[in-house]
């Protein structure tokens, strides 16, 4: 599945969800850096993701953060299910090192 397409969909499970994505320039600090992610605004959950990423780091990012939700009841397409769960696999494996 190309970036392009992957992004759609990550986008439709999160409002699927009724979280809102953003996609905003994070920081330039060189002291503090803002990865994006999950968060909640008032009364709504909003993932923020840094728009100076490829389209592919973005899909990553969004992706991760949607890992974060409960899916259990939501429709996720096989390939967009594969993708999340690769990357599930990934970020434990980063963390274990």
């Amino acid at each position: 599945m190309d970036d392009e397409r992957l992004w759609f969909l990550l986008g439709e499970v999160a409002a699927s969800l009724g979280v809102a994505v953003r996609l905003e320039r994070l920081s330039d600090d060189e002291e503090y850096q803002v990865r994006g992610g999950l968060c909640r605004l008032g009364d709504r959950q909003v993932i923020f993701v840094e728009r100076r990423q490829g389209l592919a780091g973005r899909c990553r990012q969004l992706g991760r953060a949607l890992l974060g939700l409960e899916l259990d009841g939501v429709y996720l397409r096989p390939a967009l299910r594969d993708y999340l769960e690769a990357l599930a696999l990934a970020t434990a494996a980063d963390k274990e090192e």
